[in-house]
């Protein structure tokens, strides 16, 4: 790309059909993606270990001994690695290999038997019924509608009657307040879109008939290269995610408290976690 392609983009981007997407299956951005996921000095790529220990300690007090797990993004493993010690069969899917072979090796390591899955999630298929499915951290928003209703779907009828499910997701002022970001630019010797020196152009929109909001990053490089990166969070009302699960045959859906599910510091009161259970 060149430094003109950043002037004349058109704007607003257009949701989910622009080409540039954040690479999350490339080998190399996925090994920098994963010391994100590793660090525990913040909490955007992976929620610190303390909290992420509660969320197990809560879904270890639902479930029955040596009950099936599914996590749709389980990322590195961590919530899978907890909770397979606890004595839980567990499975995993993500689309990123460096997540994913560092989730084996741990398992590996430990002694665990974890399926983990190196897949795009709109595209999985399970091959058994579980007791509990989890998609977290507000990765349902980052599909459009249509996306997000058929993984909704797919965990539907990969729940055993009376499986349980939980789905945690932004909340619509969090996504719309994102997307009234201010655009912003910053210059980094190395950074997660590039090794080498870089500018880093962060360019933040709202589109208020389709409720989405849409991040560009443009990273221009030392000798000239341009480069887009996308992403698109779609923001739903409370009512929405309610109905959609009710439609699934998800029903006794409930909002679980701080208590029960911390969120973490930074993310209380922008994420929020529902549970439902499957009508027998």
């Amino acid at each position: 790309m060149k430094f003109t392609d950043i002037i004349d983009k058109s704007r607003p981007f257009s949701a989910w059909l622009d080409a540039e997407k954040i690479p999350w299956n490339e080998p190399l951005f996925s090994e920098r993606m994963l010391q994100n996921h590793l660090a525990q000095e913040h909490d955007w790529a992976s929620r610190r270990f303390a909290i992420i220990d509660q969320h197990v300690n809560w879904i270890d007090s639902q479930l029955p001994a040596e009950g099936r797990i599914l996590d749709i993004g389980c990322g590195p493993g961590f919530y899978l690695q907890r909770l397979a010690q606890k004595g839980f069969q567990c499975t995993g899917v993500d689309f990123s290999p460096a997540s994913i072979r560092y989730a084996r090796q741990q398992a590996a390591s430990a002694g665990l038997d974890i399926s983990y899955h190196c897949q795009d999630i709109r595209q999985f298929k399970a091959e058994a019924t579980y007791d509990f499915i989890m998609m977290t951290f507000g990765e349902f928003n980052v599909f459009s509608k249509a996306e997000s209703l058929a993984i909704l779907n797919n965990a539907a009828n990969w729940l055993k009657p009376g499986g349980q499910l939980i789905i945690e997701v932004h909340t619509e002022d969090e996504i719309k307040r994102q997307g009234e970001s201010e655009n912003h630019w910053g210059a980094h010797q190395q950074g997660l879109f590039s090794i080498r020196p870089h500018l880093l152009l962060t360019e933040n929109a709202w589109d208020e008939q389709q409720r989405v909001a849409s991040t560009a990053w443009w990273v221009l490089e030392q000798d000239g290269e341009v480069s887009l990166f996308a992403s698109h969070m779609q923001a739903w009302s409370n009512e929405e995610y309610r109905q959609s699960l009710n439609d699934q045959g998800i029903g006794s859906i409930t909002q679980l408290t701080d208590t029960a599910w911390p969120a973490g510091e930074i993310f209380t009161g922008k994420l929020f976690v529902l549970h439902g259970v499957k009508h027998p």
